[in-house]
């Protein structure tokens, strides 16, 4: 049988195992006839059964769980080796992931003790630590994912790791709120403590099983390089690396750069056009008419990360997996000319932040895509009364 064929056969199996669990049938039966298959899946193979089972329409939080089950079922930690252990920004990402394990072996003797207010307060502060998680993810989300999306269709599947990134949050955020109330019963706790070494526990070795095993065969050292100079605006999470650079965009310079902007209302270099983007009070990314990211400013103070990688990404795979089915309605209304504007407001942390969906159209009304626009306006809600130009004073 040929490679391909083979891999066709185990991306059958392994949509078909997974249906299975998802409809509660022949489950056993299913697993013993599609088992042998499963130790040799690839990791653009579960990436394409995870974008075919999406595709059907089931729910991503269900279809997590039972792919989860199979790579943790069927692949051995022995089975690969660590590929690239040089790489700089592969050296970050590991090391994120031991601070995060040890900080996990960190909690397990305090759940061993007696329960007392004491001791679930030193939880609720351990656990605290891994909020810090986050920085590993949106560095992955931003700069992994959309870099390896350009090399293979398969990996717009990729939304499987971040609905698993997603997964884990929810269960930290409950398992928190659960470590903090004193009348919850102990039963409740044990079983919050064990999905939440169950959500990240696992995580470190689906990146190695999946992620960084597609990476080394797909990217070439420039894609390596271009992704460690990207990441290195990012901040790490447990302070892994102390400096932010700023991010380098000479790679999306092109000949047309060198020219000048001109409209009906004026004209300016591009210099100037760029400094006038970067420098508007909110964050915005153009998406076009086939739903590929066009561009995006950067600000100062961004409230949403982005890197040079998202540029020619499919806008449904920069967002969470649990949101797709709105984004293609807002999209399809926007196209079909039946809404030009969606608008949300949601709060993290102290801020209250404005999201906004604008469609774009030529002259003629023709769909040309997509401006979201983004704003904290935590400020805003404050103002009151009049404040004049005259009375400004440094």
């Amino acid at each position: 049988m040929q490679k391909s064929e083979a891999s066709e056969k185990r991306i059958a199996n392994l949509v078909s195992y997974i249906e299975c669990l998802l409809r509660e049938e022949n489950v056993r039966e299913s697993y013993q006839r599609h088992f042998e298959e499963f130790a040799g899946l690839e990791s653009l193979e579960v990436f394409q059964a995870f974008r075919q089972i999406l595709d059907q329409g089931y729910d991503p939080d269900q279809v997590i769980t039972e792919v989860s089950r199979v790579i943790l079922a069927t692949q051995r930690e022995d089975d690969f080796e660590e590929v690239r252990p040089e790489d700089p920004f592969l050296q970050e990402l590991r090391a994120e992931n031991q601070t995060m394990m040890d900080l996990l072996a960190g909690l397990r003797p305090l759940f061993r003790q007696e329960r007392t207010p004491e001791r679930d307060q030193k939880i609720v502060a351990a656990m605290q630590g891994l909020r810090q998680v986050r920085a590993h993810f949106v560095r992955l989300q931003n700069i992994f994912f959309p870099t390896l999306e350009h090399k293979h269709h398969a990996l717009s599947g990729l939304t499987l790791l971040w609905a698993w990134q997603d997964q884990a949050e929810t269960v930290l955020e409950q398992s928190l709120a659960t470590f903090a109330d004193p009348k919850m019963p102990t039963e409740q706790l044990n079983r919050m403590a064990g999905e939440l070494f169950g959500s990240y526990a696992s995580l470190p070795f689906k990146e190695e099983r999946l992620l960084y095993t597609a990476a080394d065969q797909l990217l070439t050292e420039t894609d390596w390089e271009a992704m460690y100079q990207q990441s290195r605006a990012y901040p790490t999470a447990f302070d892994i690396r102390q400096e932010v650079a700023e991010i380098d965009f000479s790679q999306l310079k092109d000949a047309a750069a060198q020219g000048c902007f001109s409209s009906g209302t004026g004209s300016m270099s591009f210099e100037q056009l760029n400094l006038v983007l970067n420098n508007l009070p909110v964050d915005f990314t153009v998406v076009d008419e086939n739903n590929r990211v066009l561009y995006f400013n950067n600000p100062p103070h961004r409230i949403f990360p982005r890197s040079p990688a998202v540029v020619g990404r499919e806008v449904k795979n920069c967002h969470p997996p649990r949101s797709l089915d709105k984004v293609d309605e807002i999209i399809d209304a926007f196209r079909q000319g039946r809404q030009n504007h969606a608008r949300f407001w949601i709060s993290v942390k102290d801020k209250k932040l404005l999201i906004e969906y604008f469609a774009l159209r030529d002259a003629e009304g023709k769909y040309r895509g997509v401006l979201e626009v983004s704003q904290d306006i935590t400020d805003l809600q404050s103002l009151q009364g009049d404040r004049r130009l005259t009375e400004w004073q440094e």
